[in-house]
């Protein structure tokens, strides 16, 4: 490990060298690289050349450093070309997915196959012999690797849980793009960019030997090993210094390159299933639904009475498996509803369906999902800007919070986003509200929150950024994101499950606080009934994707009407002696 380090070390002094002689060479060299004088062809190492002359009498140590200025050169345009073009293309296949991403992937893996070197000599016969020419042809040939790596990198950072929730708040694909996936992929791509970097300029040298790259009198290593080998037999050491600069200069990066993908976090695939837009909620096929279900569909209710979210039927499958079949979910107006069941019961699946965070390979449809509060809105065969809508009255804390936020951004950053969102979507409808809140600056928006969350130096800690505070605080962004919406409905999925007991009280008696004090609903998630006991009015239990039962909370714990909800009353935690293993309805042991 202690060599592996002194390594790394050595290679990024050689690699300071390398780019300090790039920078001062023009100025510290002591001959003119590009003149030489016939008298003193083939001249040995001496006072006068302290690495001789090649056989134009030019100063070979002068040549050397001029060497390391356009080798530097020709390594940045061809991974400027790679990175820029390929990056882009990368980028833009894993952001729109579908028939494009497999077109253009075909592409790419056909031009992937031939070797790059191979490649830009192709690219040279057509575009012509020269520095620039060269370096074009051979970024283009590397910038079909990092199009791979762009968008596996773009694939798997989109699903990311800080991107649900930008996605949320109405981001947009570029917006996406540019704040939230592109800053998170910068690090692996900069890697990779150390790589093309080195393997550039070995090609570089080897066109320049063949008369394809830096044009002679130019000064490159690759013309310079040219030059050598006109006079191997009389002068061999000529070949030594530019071979050794050459050798020395692409292991070091290599060596760097390696260290870097060693620290790097995480591992990036190549995620084929590419990345697909939110699937709407459709109507559920007509001959599934029941009579009361359709006249509820039909019907117009009086918005006083109307539940804030009446959902009918819901039904989410994963392919050809169904995990919701024909769930019923109501809410009022300021009421906390509980989705209770263990995992697999299909209690997420519906609230991120109400969310309209569903994707592919899911699908979702329902008799009827709406959502009342000023204009009823109804996610049911909703257009995009009916969607746009629903989810910015719709508020979702995650269950995991230090992953729902954006590891790059303070905690300020990303509340900004939400605040300026939300208001130029209210700008867009002409309903900006006259509300303090609204024409409050954004950094006193940002404090106000922090401090309605129970977060206390909300300046400071909105300088932070996710890595830098607790469970417990990035729980409170998180809910804070969500306040920063106005929204009617707050989703809850398993707010409480990453924290600690004490933490978990205290969300809990801040999610109350905030129902009661906003007076939105709360649609909350969770597998703990003793959670849903503390925090909900009402309480739904699903069992294998269907609603086995629901009621007030208290009477549902009290007296319950199924066998697998007592089993789930049974299992809460108590100081009671000899715990014993009943049966679950479907011959399961459950721990009671």
């Amino acid at each position: 490990m202690r060599g592996g380090s002194v390594l790394v070390k050595m290679s990024w002094v050689i690699l300071f060298v390398v780019a300090t002689l790039a920078v001062i060479g023009p100025w510290i060299v002591p001959y003119d690289p590009t003149v030489g004088d016939l008298g003193a062809a083939l001249t040995g190492p001496g006072r006068a050349h302290w690495l001789g002359t090649d056989y134009l009498g030019r100063d070979t140590l002068s040549r050397l450093i001029d060497g390391a200025r356009v080798s530097t050169i020709a390594g940045l345009q061809a991974t400027a070309i790679a990175v820029v073009l390929g990056g882009g293309i990368g980028m833009a296949i894993g952001l729109l997915g579908g028939w494009v991403d497999r077109i253009v992937m075909r592409i790419v893996e056909g031009i992937s196959a031939i070797p790059a070197i191979v490649l830009a000599i192709a690219l040279i016969a057509a575009l012509g012999s020269g520095l620039s020419r060269s370096m074009l042809a051979v970024g283009i040939a590397f910038a079909m690797g990092i199009a791979r790596l762009a968008r596996g990198l773009t694939l798997a950072e989109r699903e990311r849980l800080y991107v649900d929730g930008a996605r949320v708040i109405g981001a947009g694909r570029f917006r996406l793009l540019r704040r939230h996936i592109s800053p998170n992929i910068a690090a692996p791509m900069g890697v990779e960019a150390t790589l093309v970097f080195a393997h550039a300029v070995t090609i570089e040298a080897a066109l320049s030997f063949l008369g394809l790259g830096t044009q002679p009198p130019a000064a490159s290593w690759g013309v310079m090993l040219s030059s050598a080998q006109r006079a191997i037999r009389e002068a061999p050491f000529q070949a030594i210094p530019p071979g050794l600069a050459l050798v020395l200069t692409v292991l070091a990066l290599n060596i760097v390159g390696d260290a870097l993908v060693r620290r790097r976090r995480g591992t990036a695939l190549d995620n084929p299933t590419g990345y697909l837009e939110p699937v709407g909620m459709q109507a559920a096929p007509s001959h599934h639904a029941d009579t009361d279900s359709v006249a509820a569909a039909g019907s117009e209710p009086d918005p006083a009475s109307a539940p804030l979210l009446d959902a009918r039927g819901v039904t989410v499958r994963y392919g050809d498996t169904v995990a919701v079949d024909r769930a019923d979910v109501t809410v009022g107006h300021g009421e906390v509803v509980a989705l209770v069941g263990e995992s697999g019961s299909g209690k997420t699946s519906v609230a991120m369906a109400f969310a309209d965070l569903l994707t592919p390979p899911a699908s979702a449809n329902a008799d009827q999902v709406r959502l009342g509060g000023g204009e009823p809105l109804e996610l049911v065969g909703a257009d995009r800007k009916t969607r746009a809508a629903w989810r910015s009255r719709v508020g979702v804390v995650f269950q995991e919070p230090s992953a729902a936020l954006n590891p790059l951004q303070t905690v300020g950053r990303q509340l900004r986003d939400v605040i300026v969102a939300q208001r130029r979507l209210a700008t867009s409808r002409d309903t900006e509200s006259d509300t303090p809140s609204a024409r409050r600056p954004v950094t006193e928006e940002i404090s106000s929150l922090l401090t309605s969350v129970g977060l206390r130096r909300p300046d400071e800690v909105a300088r932070l950024r996710p890595g830098q505070i607790s469970g417990g605080m990035a729980q409170r962004v998180m809910i804070a994101m969500a306040l920063a919406k106005s929204p009617i409905l707050l989703i809850a999925d398993e707010p409480t499950t990453a924290l600690d007991v004490t933490v978990q009280s205290e969300i809990i008696k801040l999610l109350r606080r905030l129902c009661h004090e906003r007076e939105f609903g709360v649609l909350l998630v969770t597998h703990d009934l003793g959670v849903a006991s503390e925090l909900a009015d009402r309480v739904v239990v699903m069992l294998r994707g269907n609603v086995v039962e629901s009621g007030p909370i208290g009477t549902v714990i009290a007296h319950p009407s199924h066998a697998y909800t007592t089993a789930l009353v049974s299992a809460v935690p108590r100081n009671e002696p000899g715990r014993a293993i009943l049966e679950s309805p479907q011959g399961q042991e459950v721990v009671a």
